[in-house]
């Protein structure tokens, strides 16, 4: 017997763990709840919904597939190596088979596993199912892990080979045996796991059109469109591709069959400035622990003031395009990738807050949180990570709302407010518009807040 432990890896098509555990042999699959560990991540209520609805599809393709499926509901991350050991000998399985995830927590997580489980003489098989690359396998003429994203990706994209985007079918059937199926709780006490079920439904059929939709309708026109908050002009897949519904493989080879440049398409890019994000984190412990990648930044004076940053969180902050966002991402769970650029810079240059607090708040809002994508992007934005945004550049918010929302139609949507604003005024009311329609004036101004950041990181360079 084979025990396949799925982690955020909930597929059953290109899934390497689980289909090379069916080609050894009779398997069970297993999934763990840990809640416990999920609060301690600031993973958000409405991932966790997403990641327990998408489970419970899963469970029911597998027992189609008269695969077994345990849930095992534990605490956190340190029971998981006595209960997996269990579950192997209550069913005489000698091997285990999961899927790698590369925070520390994880990687510790799973050494622990390993360990165990080589006591107790179970073999451990893993696979790198949610990347292309293995971290560790694209690196510099140094031997060096890239810090630069360019060079990374000139790198990735040529040692990609056709059977690196090779997508592994559903396991066949397995032979009748005494099948059952956990069922998977749609509440755990004390979550509120509801999330947009009309924006992210998780029927397996319904993910897959929805990823050759965007590849067949709108990927050609992505570079185009995808700064526009107001156009459905990205993917809008990453929720998916943060709980493992689909795999990058599977983007990319769906990508492939409709545009004969796929890999060099700016949609292919984004995939590939996920893969970096993770290569950085499994090769660098202290992005897990939340600090800077750049040491140089460790003496930026943050400002202190709480009431700042609740302002940036309620999206009460007087900079539409800002606090427009920051509605969608509390009322969806979901941001426009343009203006999680913008929002992070605002709060991390014009307020001067230190990023883990918008990192923080991020994951425990976004159905999409990623870790390592999270972090990076984050830390590009606050100018402290591998390939930051130069520190000097710092969005104005004016200017960005004007550019990729110029007829206010965004802004209008999540801050109702403002929609008897002409389309010029919208994107900056002057006091007595804002006294007018009961919209916050601006926390801050503009250009004082642009030359404090400006001397906020002088000074820690000269540190």
């Amino acid at each position: 017997m084979n025990v396949v432990w799925l982690r955020n890896d909930l597929r059953t098509l290109d899934n390497p763990a689980l289909y090379h555990a069916c080609q050894a042999g009779p398997t069970l699959v297993v999934a763990i709840v840990t809640p416990g560990q999920w609060r301690e991540h600031d993973d958000a209520a409405a991932k966790v919904g997403l990641w327990l609805s998408r489970l419970a599809v899963v469970a029911k393709e597998l027992l189609s597939l008269n695969i077994p499926f345990k849930l095992l509901h534990l605490d956190r991350y340190c029971d998981a190596p006595n209960a997996l050991v269990d579950l192997c000998s209550e069913h005489d399985a000698a091997t285990l088979w999961y899927n790698h995830e590369y925070p520390l927590n994880e990687q510790r997580r799973d050494q622990a596993v390993n360990e165990l489980c080589q006591s107790k003489s179970i073999a451990v098989n893993a696979y790198h199912g949610d990347v292309v690359m293995a971290p560790g396998s694209v690196l510099t003429q140094s031997n060096d892990i890239y810090k630069v994203f360019t060079p990374f990706s000139r790198a990735w994209r040529k040692q990609l080979t056709e059977n690196d985007l090779k997508v592994l079918p559903v396991p066949r059937k397995q032979k009748s045996m005494a099948v059952y199926s956990d069922e998977v709780p749609s509440t755990l006490s004390g979550w509120d796991l509801s999330f947009r079920e009309d924006l992210w439904p998780v029927e397996t059929s319904v993910i897959h059109k929805r990823l050759d939709t965007f590849v067949a309708k709108r990927a050609a026109a992505y570079q185009e469109h995808r700064d526009y908050p107001a156009i459905n002009g990205t993917s809008i897949l990453s929720p998916y591709l943060a709980i493992g519904a689909l795999s990058v493989r599977q983007c990319l080879y769906a990508l492939r069959q409709k545009h004969e440049d796929a890999l060099e398409t700016t949609w292919a890019t984004e995939l590939i400035w996920r893969e970096f994000y993770r290569h950085l984190i499994a090769a660098f412990p202290h992005l897990s622990r939340s600090e800077n990648f750049k040491p140089t930044y460790r003496a930026i004076r943050w400002e202190s003031d709480d009431s700042v940053f609740k302002a940036w969180c309620q999206g009460q902050t007087g900079y539409p395009i800002v606090d427009a966002a920051m509605k969608q991402l509390v009322s969806t769970g979901w941001m426009h990738n343009r203006l999680r650029m913008v929002t992070a810079s605002f709060l991390t240059k014009l307020l001067m807050v230190d990023w883990r607090k918008g990192e923080a708040f991020f994951m425990q809002h976004l159905v999409d949180g990623d870790y390592a994508s999270n972090n990076g992007g984050w830390q590009w934005a606050a100018s402290t990570g591998a390939d930051a945004v130069p520190y000097f550049r710092i969005f104005n918010p004016y200017n960005q709302s004007q550019k990729f929302d110029a007829s206010g139609q965004f802004i209008r949507k999540f801050l109702p407010e403002l929609k008897g604003l002409t389309d010029k005024d919208i994107h900056q009311p002057s006091v007595s518009q804002c006294e007018a329609c009961s919209y916050p004036k601006p926390i801050v101004d503009y250009k004082f807040a642009r030359e404090r950041a400006k001397d906020r990181f002088d000074a820690a360079m000269k540190k």
